[in-house]
C-alpha cells in the first residue's frame, strides 16, 4: 500500500474503532487518515454515479461490506 492507503483490513479497524455504525463517523475517521489528494479522489468516487457503483461491486467491498453487517 502506498503512503494515504488503507487496505481492507485497516478500513474494517477504523470501522469498529468508530463511535457507532453511522457512515458519517466512519468517513470522518478515514478522512483524518488521508491526505488532502487522497480525499479529493474519494470524494469524486462519491460523487461519480458509475465510478461508485463500479467501487461498490468490487471484490475488497463487498468483503467490507459482509463485515459490516456482522
Amino acid at each position: 500500500m502506498g503512503k494515504g492507503e488503507l487496505s481492507a483490513e485497516e478500513l474494517l479497524r477504523l470501522a469498529n474503532s468508530a463511535s457507532s455504525k453511522d457512515p458519517n463517523a466512519l468517513l470522518g475517521a478515514v478522512e483524518k487518515r488521508l491526505p488532502q489528494e487522497k480525499k479529493n479522489e474519494l470524494f469524486r468516487i462519491l460523487g461519480d454515479k458509475k465510478a461508485l457503483e463500479e467501487l461498490l461491486r468490487s471484490e475488497q467491498a463487498q468483503k467490507l461490506m459482509k463485515q459490516f453487517k456482522k
